[in-house]
């Protein structure tokens, strides 16, 4: 049996990415690709896939909707969530609308391709991660998807946790104590993150960030 599969997300190069990850899962076939959540929502339509693995964030129609729509519409179509996002209360919602699965895009090719073999033979799957006040409390940069990502901006995975920590208001001191760094190696670390990205200012940075999905 051949399980079918349609890929919801807008960033190509994450697309990329997962593709060559399913194509070494046996027996598995993706049919479609769509970039916005209405788009997702006609592919599910046209093919009648076994697995629909959709990005939450997305153009069109968010992917919490787009959630609702094919658990509703196409209840046979399992739905595994891949996110950046990973907060208890988004979690809850996306159990109680329906999804089969919740994948973060920080997960290794081997839990990718475990997650969506299980959401196929009907074991749902979450991940199990140490929260704290509700948020993720880790930054995992270990991505199968990083890896092009870092050589292309020529980035290490520490510069990649600061500008995360810097997106989410976070000062020099704080993530110095986050990441038990002092804070002179934070301020060279902001100076190289700047100097690399080509960017003057906590606007060009943040907005950097969201181009490329690192919040």
């Amino acid at each position: 049996m051949i399980y079918t599969i349609v890929l919801a997300d807008d960033h190509s190069v994450l697309l990329q990415g997962l593709l060559t990850v399913i194509h070494q899962i046996p027996n598995t076939d993706v049919v479609a690709i769509a970039t916005n959540g209405l788009e997702a929502i006609d592919k599910v339509a046209s093919f009648k896939p076994h697995l629909l693995i959709l990005d939450l964030n997305m153009p069109s129609m968010d992917g919490l909707k787009c959630l609702l729509r094919v658990k509703t519409e196409y209840p046979k179509t399992k739905v595994l969530i891949f996110t950046n996002y990973y907060e208890t209360a988004l979690i809850d919602e996306v159990r109680r609308l329906g999804a089969d699965g919740f994948l973060l895009k920080d997960a290794s090719a081997e839990t990718i391709q475990a997650a969506i073999t299980d959401v196929l033979n009907g074991i749902p799957y979450y991940p199990n991660k140490t929260l704290k006040n509700g948020v993720a409390d880790t930054l995992e940069t270990d991505s199968y998807f990083f890896d092009d990502f870092l050589k292309k901006f020529q980035l290490t995975k520490r510069e990649v946790d600061i500008i995360r920590l810097i997106c989410k208001e976070m000062n020099t001191k704080e993530i110095a104590h986050e990441l038990n760094l002092s804070e002179l190696t934070i301020s060279t670390h902001r100076k190289n993150i700047f100097r690399k990205l080509e960017i003057k200012n906590m606007a060009g940075l943040v907005t950097f960030a969201k181009e490329h999905q690192l919040f």
